[in-house]
């Protein structure tokens, strides 16, 4: 086979996978925007249904991982062109992660459902959207290789840490002085958590374009605004 065509057959490969991680990125977002959405209408259901797409997105995952080790048993890249496989498999259990926090969102969704309103759902719903139109974004950087896309994502997550931190706050106060709401702001503490875990995954995939374009992590530790270990009442 000359050259020319083992490389064909190289760059196929990385198509390829570049293309299921695309369509696997649009899973786990779409799994994510059914759980907010199903979380914000209270409609247990909903929150069923969207948990139900997690086992797709590990399926998914299985897959990834099966054609990239194949292609390097195969092709036995050089270290400058194996760039491509390693990102790929971290992004991909980037994916995986935010699936598994997702379902963790619509479990407790379903719970809450039979709870009375705290007054805080709303801004964990605004924060669920914030997240998600970052995971979006990534998808469109990765898609594109786009740096500064992925540098711009990078930074936000600044902003989903620190809106986290205030409301982790803000349900301790009301869990604290107002015992029949301790069981929902427990809840609703964990949808929280799970999407400022998601914010991280989402920013560690930008990294990963930056690395698969540029060959180098970013030099910089991305601020971090999340001490909600360190709230007091």
């Amino acid at each position: 086979m000359s050259t020319r065509h083992i490389q064909k057959s190289f760059d196929d490969d990385i198509q390829t996978v570049h293309d299921k991680i695309l369509f696997m990125a649009k899973m786990v977002s779409n799994e994510l925007e059914g759980c907010i959405n199903a979380f914000e209408a209270r409609d247990e259901m909903g929150s069923v249904e969207s948990a139900a797409a997690d086992e797709l997105i590990n399926a998914s995952e299985r897959i990834i991982d099966e054609l990239i080790i194949k292609a390097i048993v195969i092709h036995q890249p050089m270290a400058s062109d194996i760039r491509e496989f390693v990102a790929a498999l971290r992004i991909s259990k980037d994916l995986e992660r935010i699936g598994d926090y997702a379902k963790n969102i619509a479990n407790h969704s379903s719970t809450l459902d039979q709870l009375d309103p705290t007054g805080e759902e709303q801004r964990i719903i605004d924060m669920g959207h914030a997240v998600n139109t970052m995971l979006r974004e990534v998808i469109d950087a990765y898609a594109s290789k786009d740096i500064s896309l992925a540098e711009t994502i990078r930074q936000q997550d600044y902003d989903i840490d620190e809106l986290y931190t205030k409301i982790f706050s803000d349900l301790l106060t009301i869990s604290t002085y107002n015992g029949e709401f301790a069981p929902a702001c427990t809840h609703l503490s964990f949808i929280a958590r799970s999407l400022e875990r998601i914010g991280d995954h989402v920013t560690d995939i930008a990294e990963e374009i930056i690395y698969l374009a540029t060959g180098e992590f970013p030099q910089d530790d991305r601020q971090k605004a999340d001490d909600s270990a360190y709230v007091k009442v």
